[in-house]
């Protein structure tokens, strides 16, 4: 006897065989003829070199190794009905999990918005989200530790099989908080708000870079008080009245007592992503880059 060449379909029409109590109404149930029954569950006798029914003229009847064999035949339909019903859930995103990287500076914004439309959607996805600088976000892409990253431009172009696709427009500003009445309601230059402490990101962010070249185009020396690795950290301290902050415009909606410098030079724009593997590895990610393209 040969396992392996045994068709696995005969121990369904056995399992089946066995709920029914006859070939006839095993047949209407699976929707084939009689004989087509019969001949399946010799077949399976034949192959498995025992015999499974007692054959009367009215009713079949277990034989000792059918009900040795009926259990496990049970067990292993069950198991895959069981998977059949988590893929179902998988693809439906009723079950499931995705890894998102994604910048501080553009999470505290942007990420938040976006699950918590998604999960509004599909409530039973769990997401990790992974914060961390731009190039250990794509080392983790690479190593298939995320599935998904969301960050701004520039992008490192030595970056291999992703795709990139543009998800929004952000600006940038400087803000200050809304008891600094001297800075708010007019038109302020840059060199006027220097006169309070500056607070950026790290200079090793994309952001910092083009506000640097801006300070350079005009002449002006680059010299923050405080360089912050996290957008929260920014704008708590520009609460606190710490000093003139730089952000992403939409990170201050987020914080009541922050507004808006209106300056008479245009600070940096920057371009969003999502960026993902050309092969991706997982439904739950499909659908969550899916979800958030139609958003864009």
């Amino acid at each position: 006897m040969n396992l392996e060449e045994i068709d696995v379909n005969l121990f369904k029409i056995f399992y089946y065989v066995c709920q029914y109590g006859t070939f006839s109404k095993t047949a209407e149930a699976l929707g084939v003829t009689q004989p087509s029954v019969s001949y399946s569950i010799k077949t399976l006798e034949t192959q498995l070199g025992i015999k499974l029914f007692e054959r009367s003229s009215y009713s079949l009847t277990l034989t000792s190794e059918g009900e040795m064999l009926l259990p496990y035949v049970e067990q292993s339909l069950n198991s895959l009905k069981t998977g059949m019903i988590n893929i179902n859930d998988l693809v439906n995103l009723n079950s499931g999990q995705i890894s998102i990287g994604v910048p501080s500076h553009i999470g505290v914004f942007l990420l938040t918005d976006i699950i918590s439309d998604f999960t509004k959607e599909y409530p039973n996805i769990k997401i990790k989200v992974i914060s961390k600088p731009t190039k250990e976000l794509f080392r983790l892409l690479n190593n298939n530790e995320l599935e998904v990253l969301i960050d701004s431009s520039p992008l490192d172009n030595s970056f291999n099989n992703v795709e990139i696709y543009k998800i929004a427009t952000e600006n940038c500003i400087l803000a200050c908080n809304r008891k600094m009445t001297e800075l708010r309601d007019k038109k302020i230059s840059l060199k006027k708000v220097l006169n309070y402490p500056l607070i950026v990101p790290l200079r090793t962010s994309s952001s910092t870079k083009e506000l640097m070249r801006i300070f350079e185009k005009n002449k002006i020396p680059f010299n923050p008080s405080y360089e912050i690795s996290t957008s929260d950290m920014i704008a708590e301290m520009i609460e606190k009245n710490l000093g003139v902050g730089y952000l992403f415009e939409k990170t201050i909606a987020l914080y009541d007592n922050i507004c808006k410098i209106d300056l008479n030079i245009t600070l940096p724009t920057f371009d969003i992503y999502i960026i993902y593997k050309d092969k991706i590895p997982s439904v739950t990610a499909k659908k969550f880059i899916s979800f958030v393209k139609n958003r864009s």
